[in-house]
């Protein structure tokens, strides 16, 4: 077969492929189906959906259609559009909102996509049950694909960084799973990119492995919503070459611009933070869930001035106006724990990236927790697993970190992951959560990621 070569046509190929959405992933938002239909039969839970893609080249016109029959995406919806660093492509993300009860699938593509994917709409009924998966601090494939090559003298790993470690065993589990979920929830510390150096540490890599960890785990993100978290290695770049190359790479990526660029939760429909993605909560069924922000914008915050690294010029924090986020935040309970009242909720969800020892350092959080009747507080920032054993002295605090990471190693013994009076299930396994929320139980279980085993489960009834 004779092939003559056509510039103009491999430039048009090439084109295409940059031009190709990826890193798709849905998180709820919209306006609640409260405010759509005021009908107290029906939960508060958000009547749409978020949709957010990468392309490595600027769109004219980034346009995402979708519809209810796959043979049929009428709706067209433009997106809006973000670039945090100049050279590393584009962020858009586009809003299906006001979708009726009577709607129980989604359809929707992208520009130049092939293929049409589904979402389940988010259910209207208070009385369904569903389930979410939960866990934090989740790294990108493992030590045999990506070995650490910044070592000391003695070959041990540098920066707290472990010689081996996988999160391949959680994503394998995850897939495994994902038919059964309904949403996932990552608490902080989403790929460890800004350990991504340690690979190749004289390269700028951050980019390069929060586009894979994103690539990575597309196929669950693009069907079910992703909720997200702050935590701590979201804060900013600190490798060298962030460092020395500080108003190219560093400054561009400091004070969590990228997790507030990359994700599109509902702050705005929560009255959260605003237009970032610190601090929100969302109703889904028969729970409100609320995600905190334990790494800025309070008294003693670990980030509140400057990022994970502490270099001075790396700055962080100011999110809202001294006290804001503590103000919504009970603010926030406060509503919630008067729908639990009214019977409107049922249940009160919370999670943040670290575990009680920061609750505790947050005035009046502990306490709040208490008043309103929170359920169940998530954690992750220690590498294992750990919850308080008396599901009768509410909250539970529930730390489920060991999902493998580039720095998972023996326990963080120094951290206090409930009150002292407490005694806990503990585990140092590779794993991840699954919370199963209906409006008479919640049932937590630990899903070992390396033979699907359950290694601890507990059941908290309502009362």
């Amino acid at each position: 077969m004779h092939f003559t070569y056509n510039p103009l046509c491999w430039l048009f190929m090439a084109g295409g492929a940059l031009a190709k959405p990826s890193q798709i992933h849905l998180a709820l938002g919209g306006r609640t189906i409260s405010d759509n239909l005021n009908d107290a039969s029906v939960s508060s839970a958000p009547g749409g959906m978020s949709v957010t893609w990468y392309t490595k080249e600027a769109q004219d016109a980034p346009t995402l259609y979708w519809g209810v029959s796959s043979s049929d995406l009428s709706g067209s919806l433009p997106a809006k559009t973000t670039a945090y660093l100049e050279g590393f492509g584009y962020h858009h993300s586009a809003l299906i909102d006001d979708l009726p009860c009577s709607v129980t699938k989604v359809y929707y593509s992208i520009d130049d996509m092939d293929e049409v994917l589904s979402f389940k709409r988010p259910p209207c009924s208070p009385t369904v049950s569903f389930n979410v998966s939960i866990f934090g601090d989740m790294g990108y494939l493992d030590s045999n694909q990506r070995p650490p090559k910044l070592r000391h003298r003695d070959g041990t790993p540098f920066h707290g960084l472990e010689k081996e470690w996988s999160a391949t065993y959680t994503r394998q589990q995850l897939e495994k799973m994902k038919g059964t979920l309904d949403l996932m929830w990552i608490v902080g510390d989403i790929g460890y990119v800004d350990d991504a150096f340690a690979t190749h540490p004289a390269k700028f890599t951050y980019e390069e492995v929060y586009n894979s960890y994103m690539e990575w785990m597309e196929n669950i993100t693009s069907a079910i919503p992703l909720m997200v978290s702050p935590g701590n290695h979201e804060s900013e770049c600190h490798s060298p070459a962030c460092v020395v190359q500080e108003l190219k790479y560093g400054r561009h990526l400091s004070n969590f611009t990228a997790f507030n660029a990359r994700f599109n939760m509902p702050s705005e429909e929560s009255s959260g933070s605003r237009s970032t993605n610190m601090w929100y909560s969302w109703d889904y069924g028969s729970a409100h869930f609320i995600s905190l922000n334990t790494e800025t914008d309070f008294e003693g915050a670990e980030e509140e001035g400057t990022g994970d690294s502490h270099i001075p010029w790396l700055k962080a924090g100011g999110f809202g106006e001294d006290g804001e986020f503590l103000r919504w935040l009970e603010a926030d309970l406060k509503k919630a724990h008067e729908a639990k009242l009214n019977g409107d909720t049922r249940w009160i969800i919370a999670g943040g990236h670290r575990p009680y020892d920061t609750i505790t350092d947050m005035e009046g959080v502990e306490g709040w927790f208490k008043e309103y009747g929170v359920d169940v507080y998530f954690a992750g920032h220690s590498h294992s697993y750990s919850r308080t054993t008396d599901v009768s002295s509410k909250p539970m605090y529930v730390v489920a970190g060991g999902a493998g990471c580039d720095e998972m190693g023996p326990p963080k013994d120094s951290l206090m992951l409930g009150p002292e009076s407490s005694e806990f299930v503990t585990s140092d396994k590779y794993s991840s959560g699954v919370l199963t929320v209906s409006p008479d139980k919640l049932v937590w279980k630990l899903i070992d990621s390396m033979d699907g085993s359950v290694i601890d489960e507990v059941e908290i009834p309502h009362e």
